[in-house]
Formats: C-alpha cells, structure tokens, sequence
C-alpha cells in the first residue's frame, strides 16, 4: 500500500473527510512516515489556500459563466432558426460547438467540487452531473471515474487512462509493449493497426482524430452506463441514463430541422470538428510530457507513479501560458499543473494563485513549464512524430528476443 493522504485531501473537501471517509475507516496507522520539505510545503500552501476561501467561488462568477455559455447556445440557435443563410449555419455549427466546449468547462469545475459557493459546502453532483449530460451529451459519473484516476496518477504507463488510447496512439514506445492497463483491466494490444496504420503516423492522425474523437465520448459514455459495476449509485445512474437520452432527443429535433440531408451532415461534422478544440486541449496538457514506469517495476516505494503526488502532478504537466484575455478559452486548463495540485481551487482564483505555484517549483527544483498555445501544439506535435519514429523501427521479433521469448 502507499499514504493516500494527498490524494484524498487533494480531491475532497471538509464535510467529505469528516461524514464519509470514516465509513471507510478499517483501522490507524501508528507510525506515520514524516513528509518531506516539498510535501509539507505543498500541503501548507493548501492551507493556505483554504483559509482565503480560494476553494470557494463567488456566486456572480458562476452566473456570469453560465449567461455566457448559454449566449452562445442561443446564438446558435438563432443563427440555425433565423435564417436560410448557409454561411449562417455554418457559423451555428461552429458556436454549437463552442458551448460544448464552454459547457463542459463548467461540467470540470462541478465534477472537481471547484464550482463551490461561499453560500455551500457541496454540491449536488448528481444533480448538476445530469444538467451537464442532458446539454453537452457526455456522462459525467463516466468522467469522474476516469478523471480522478488520471488525477491520481498521471502519465503513469499502464494506470493513467487518458494516455491509453492504443491502437490509435502511443505517446511511449514503453506501449509498444503491449502493457496491461490496470484502469481498463486488460491488454493494450500494440497490434496490427497500432503498428501498421496509427502510431508509425500518429502526427498526421492527431487533429483529424480530435475533430471526431467526441463520438468517442460518446460511446464511452454509454459503455459505462451500461456497465453493472461502475461504482455509483442507482439514482446517478438512472439520472445520468435520462439525461443522456434527453440530449439525444434535443439534438436529434434540432438537426431534423434542418432543410437538406447536406446541412445536417454539415451542422453534425462542424460542431464535432470544433467541439474537438476541447480534446486538443486536454491533450496538450500531459502527451509530450514524461511517462512513468509501471509501480510493478519500481523497486523503491517512493518512485512509484512518478514520486509523491506533488513531485508527479508537476512533472506531468504542462501549463499554456495566454494573456488573461484568453482564459474563457481554456476554461482553467491552460493551469493544468496549479489544477493538478489543487483540483478544488476555485477557476476565478488560478491566474491570481499560479505565480505562487511557480515559486514553489523553483524553491524544490521542480520542472514547471508553460509555453504559448502555439508551442505547447509544436511540442506535441514532435512528440508524437517521435513515438512514431520508434513504432517504424519497432519489431515484434526484436522485443520477444529482448524478452528472451520463444
């Protein structure tokens, strides 16, 4: 086993540790490990944070966030409903796409328990969960099992399940290997497509992918609902269940609407390719940056998944630096390492906390990174290129030879 105490601390707030984790309690540990420097200066930085109320928002925050992003919905719709323009529906396409991409900022910083107002302790994430399945098609319960796995333990090899995406991509020639991957409890095969079709081009592939990967979302989605041991109760499931049929009902009137089967191919294929911004950015955050060994082949206790839950969420991650003028864009993300730290911390309180976190990462000689949007897509771009160099040269019968098979 291993301390779990900022993991835990990290993902949950008060009322969490004190109401529901003693459910869980099986007995106490006596001889608790002393933390290190960074650790315990993280955890006070923590502190700190809380006794601001930077793990709270301000409720006029939230509802200018949502009057926005609704903007976009109706403008959508008035440019899809007021006009016979092509050039108007093309635009309705791309603002559709946009508010799921704005929506599902919202649907983050709801699942993270960061959407907290000063007037609550909680939030219903049921509830809400299901607002933000019935309008952006993508179940959250199925998010935040995954999510908060990814948060755990970050480009870890064969645990991290945003990073395995095989056959379509390897972002390590380690998964070249054909891994078991612990999240998804099966063999992420390096097989023929992997080999012959995706990776060896996988720098090609990535935005193609990213313009329909919410399809795969979409199945996920849907995969999981179906699933009889997904770890949630059953009022999520059956609200998760009615919301997602909700939003295939609205989306499904809204292109019947349109006049021509062209149209509704286009609407459809615009607002996915744009909606996919959103994949592009998620992405940025974590493919070019290292990957951790399997905790299976990592002797000292103290190196598994990366080293302790500081030292691997900084190392894991890469920051988008863009003027403030830009953060609606990112919805929070272009802060992905202060997100990774603080998963909680209120989005209007990043750009104001970062340099903090920066300093920090100075003081522990910690690699924080933050380039421009441009750089951060240069970057994986080459990444990716170079995983693929890998996959050409890659032989089955070379790795079985190194592995003293056969």
């Amino acid at each position: 086993g291993m301390d779990a105490t900022d993991e835990i601390r990290s993902f949950h707030g008060d009322w969490v540790l004190e109401t529901k984790v003693p459910h869980f309690v099986i007995g106490t540990v006596s001889d608790v490990p002393e933390a290190s420097e960074l650790v315990k200066d993280f955890r006070n930085l923590g502190e700190e944070f809380e006794k601001l109320g930077y793990f709270h928002c301000s409720q006029s925050f939230y509802m200018k966030k949502l009057a926005s992003v609704f903007l976009i919905f109706v403008c959508s719709l008035g440019l899809l409903f007021g006009t016979d323009s092509l050039v108007a529906h093309v635009a309705s396409a791309a603002l559709m796409g946009i508010f799921w991409q704005q929506f599902a900022f919202v649907g983050h910083d709801a699942g993270h328990m960061s959407a907290v107002t000063h007037a609550r302790d909680n939030i219903d994430v049921t509830k809400l969960g299901a607002l933000v399945t019935f309008f952006n098609g993508i179940s959250v319960a199925w998010w935040k099992a995954t999510h908060n796995v990814h948060h755990s333990v970050p480009n870890t090899v064969d645990c991290d399940p945003d990073i395995a995406h095989l056959p379509v991509f390897a972002v390590n020639k380690k998964m070249f290997e054909s891994l078991f991957n612990k999240y998804h409890g099966r063999v992420m095969k390096f097989d023929w497509p992997a080999r012959n079709i995706f990776v060896p081009y996988q720098h090609f592939w990535f935005y193609p992918i990213m313009c329909v990967a919410r399809f795969n979302l979409y199945i996920q989605s849907v995969l999981f609902m179906l699933s009889s041991n997904d770890g949630h109760d059953n009022l999520r499931n059956w609200m998760d269940l009615y919301a997602y049929a909700g939003f295939y009902t609205w989306l499904s009137v809204l292109v019947s609407c349109i006049p021509t089967w062209g149209e509704r191919t286009m609407f459809v294929l615009i607002s996915h390719a744009v909606a996919g911004l959103l994949n592009v950015q998620i992405c940025l955050s974590h493919f070019s940056r290292p990957v951790f060994e399997s905790p299976d082949d990592t002797k000292n206790s103290a190196d598994k998944y990366g080293g302790d839950f500081y030292t691997r969420n900084v190392i894991s991650s890469l920051d988008v630096a863009c003027p403030t003028w830009m953060d609606w864009f990112h919805g929070g993300l272009q802060f992905q390492t202060l997100h990774h730290l603080y998963p909680r911390l209120g989005r209007e309180h990043l750009r104001k906390t970062e340099p903090l976190i920066a300093s920090l990462c100075k003081k522990h000689s910690l690699p924080y990174t933050a380039k421009s949007f441009l750089d951060c897509n240069i970057e994986i771009y080459e990444h990716l290129k170079g995983a693929a160099m890998h996959a050409r040269s890659w032989s089955p019968m070379i790795y079985e030879s190194m592995c003293a098979h056969g």
